[in-house]
């Protein structure tokens, strides 16, 4: 083998290496994302539902007291 046959080889295995590094980086914060996004649902879904407590509503929001009142 000539030298600039192992230079062309050496280059591959970085390009390889370096895809393949790319890949696993790349679904670690797919991976990531996807669990922030379930979670921001779950935190939606969980606010809306604890919005239907009237007990709730009132210590959250102060709007409910001012409905049909006049400023």
């Amino acid at each position: 083998m000539n030298v600039r046959h192992l230079l062309q080889l050496r280059k591959r295995r970085s390009f390889k290496s370096s895809s393949k590094h790319f890949t696993d980086l790349s679904d670690h914060v797919t991976e990531i994302l996807k669990k922030i996004v379930i979670l921001l649902l779950i935190a939606v879904v969980l606010s809306q539902l604890a919005l239907q407590i009237p007990q709730v509503r009132m210590w959250i929001t102060g709007v409910d007291r001012l409905e049909g009142s006049p400023f």
